[in-house]
């Protein structure tokens, strides 16, 4: 596997290790700070992965279609929408029935949401052909 050694793969592995450095002495030095050194060696973890991979793809990838482009935008459109339209929602089921919940506890579950619904209505839109 030939890994390509240009200027962005070389910084993002520089970032990668600043970021594990900092997880090392963060949590070795003082244990009030183990959560936020452990966050940042998984971070440190996820751009030596993602580095990787990136290094391994051809420089030039195939520039997507305009039909492609189009439906990656009217999907993401609409996932915004259904966000919206959840927290909405959320909001007045928390008004009516006075639940005194926090939106703190409700973002994984509303990332989750946005996520697979973007990725639904992109399957829904490729598969129907005609994007508008």
């Amino acid at each position: 596997m030939k890994l390509r050694k240009d200027d962005y793969i070389l910084r993002f592995s520089g970032i990668a290790a600043i970021l594990i450095l900092i997880n090392i002495l963060m949590m070795s030095f003082s244990p009030a700070y183990f959560e936020i050194g452990f966050a940042l060696g998984i971070m440190g973890a996820i751009t030596i992965i993602t580095t990787i991979a990136a290094a391994a793809r051809p420089k030039v990838d195939p520039i997507l279609d305009e039909r492609s482009v189009r439906v990656n935008e009217k999907a993401g459109h609409h996932a915004f929408c259904v966000l919206l339209a959840t927290m909405a929602l959320l909001q007045l089921v928390g008004m009516i029935r006075r639940l005194n919940f926090d939106f703190k506890d409700i973002v994984p579950g509303l990332f989750i949401i946005g996520i697979w619904s973007w990725i639904m209505l992109r399957w829904y839109y490729n598969l129907r052909g005609d994007v508008r």
